[in-house]
């Protein structure tokens, strides 16, 4: 090995621990933020009061508080996988980064925009989003047709509860896509290096395998070769773990303070 192979590797292996280093902080941070979250509660006379008064059948702060506790449940499994494991997976992490990363995006989605209207409109669509997903759901585990009827009574309420505010009267209970949810966002965070929807759109191509993303975020070690073929083995750099998680651990503070502000308190 040359000095300079040498050198390369050595500052290899020290961003590694550094990496590393940088994991276990997020860890902790999330699990203490985690903690705290325990004991929200929402001021009667906040923005976020007024904002459940408008969604009494599936109030916004319950959806938020649902996502938050999706990614505190996400990361903890993270957590656990890592400190268990004496590698790191290839593949069965990345789904939990996905979840965490989409329940941030949503949750900011949900509670970002100063207009009640929109975050109105936003609650709405979402709590019959998860109904028709119920819905189809159920029908599908009984082969039954699963389209889901016009009169369903959960919709006939959430378009009343719509056209109560003139703002919205008569406007689409169909949400958007969920990466045109985490795109718009990002309207409601900071800047970072990445956004929500490119550590999600990554996230997602591992999860599903798609070998273009695998080859760029994976690590390989050559196990023997031959003239037919080089078997390899795949782990994921903890680099690109730790950078993701320290995304989300940002993010999620940010998520939380944003709440917090609407919940009045502070």
């Amino acid at each position: 090995m040359t000095a300079v192979a040498a050198a390369n590797e050595a500052d290899f292996e020290s961003e590694e621990v550094r990496a590393f280093a940088m994991l276990l902080e997020s860890f902790r941070k999330v699990d203490e933020l985690r903690s705290t979250m325990r004991r929200f509660r929402v001021s009667p006379s906040s923005a976020l009061a007024g904002d459940d008064f408008a969604t009494p059948y599936e109030t916004l702060s319950s959806q938020v508080e649902t996502n938050l506790q999706g990614v505190f449940d996400n990361v903890g499994a993270l957590s656990a996988l890592v400190n268990d494991a004496s590698i790191l997976p290839a593949f069965a992490h990345f789904g939990l980064l996905r979840n965490a990363l989409e329940m941030i995006g949503t949750g900011f989605w949900l509670i970002g925009p100063p207009s009640r209207d929109a975050r109105v409109l936003r609650s709405l669509q979402t709590a019959l989003e998860g109904r028709r997903d119920s819905t189809h759901a159920s029908k599908e585990l009984a082969r039954q047709p699963s389209k889901f009827p016009s009169d369903d009574p959960v919709l006939l309420m959430l378009e009343q509860q719509r056209d109560a505010r003139p703002g919205i009267a008569g406007r689409s209970l169909n949400p958007p896509s969920i990466s045109s949810r985490l795109g718009a966002a990002q309207d409601f965070c900071s800047r970072q290096p990445y956004t929500i929807l490119a550590f999600w759109r990554l996230t997602s191509g591992a999860m599903h395998g798609r070998r273009s993303v695998l080859k760029d975020i994976l690590e390989h070690e050559i196990l023997e070769s031959s003239d037919f073929e080089v078997p390899t083995s795949m782990t994921s750099g903890v680099v690109v773990v730790a950078n993701v998680l320290r995304h989300i651990e940002v993010y999620l503070f940010e998520l939380v303070f944003l709440l917090l502000r609407r919940a009045g308190q502070g």
